[in-house]
C-alpha cells in the first residue's frame, strides 16, 4: 500500500471583491506548504510549490509569479510580495480616510430647472420654477 501525499496550504482563498456578485472582480491567493516535503526528496519538489496571487476587475487579470527555486529569487519574491502589500495597505488607508471626509460633508443639492412654457428671449418670460434634488453621499 502506498502512502498518498495530501497537497496542504498556507493559503488556499478566492474572494469576489465588490459586494454585488453581478461584478467579477476577484482575487486569488494560493501558497502550498511544502515543509512536509523531506529535504532528500528526488524531485526537490519544495522548491517548486505552488503560488499564486491573481487580482482581477470587470475587464482585466494581473497574475504574480514569485519565484523560490534559488536564495536570490525567494528574497525578490518575499520583496516583491512586501512591496504589493505595502503599497495596498497605504491605498486602503487613503480610501477610508476619503470616506470618513466625504461622508462628513454636507448633502450636495443640485439645482433642476422645469420651465413652464418653452424659453422666451425677451424679458418677459414665463416663470420658472426651480426645485432641488438632494444627492448623497453614500
Amino acid at each position: 500500500m502506498s502512502e498518498e501525499v495530501t497537497t496542504r496550504y498556507h493559503v488556499r482563498r478566492r474572494e469576489f471583491l465588490n459586494a454585488d456578485p453581478d461584478l467579477p472582480a476577484f482575487i486569488i491567493g494560493i501558497v502550498e506548504d511544502t515543509r512536509t516535503i523531506p529535504d532528500d526528496d528526488p524531485k526537490q519538489r519544495w522548491h517548486d510549490g505552488t503560488i499564486n496571487l491573481d487580482l482581477a476587475d470587470c475587464y482585466r487579470r494581473v497574475s504574480f509569479c514569485f519565484y523560490m527555486s534559488d536564495a536570490e529569487e525567494r528574497a525578490n519574491s518575499l520583496q516583491k510580495i512586501s512591496l504589493i502589500a505595502e503599497v495596498v495597505n497605504a491605498v486602503r488607508d487613503a480610501i477610508a480616510l476619503e470616506v470618513e471626509s466625504i461622508n462628513a460633508r454636507p448633502a450636495k443639492t443640485v439645482p433642476v430647472q422645469t420651465e413652464t412654457e418653452p424659453a422666451k428671449t425677451s424679458e418677459s418670460q414665463a416663470p420658472v420654477f426651480t426645485s432641488y434634488i438632494t444627492t448623497l453621499g453614500l
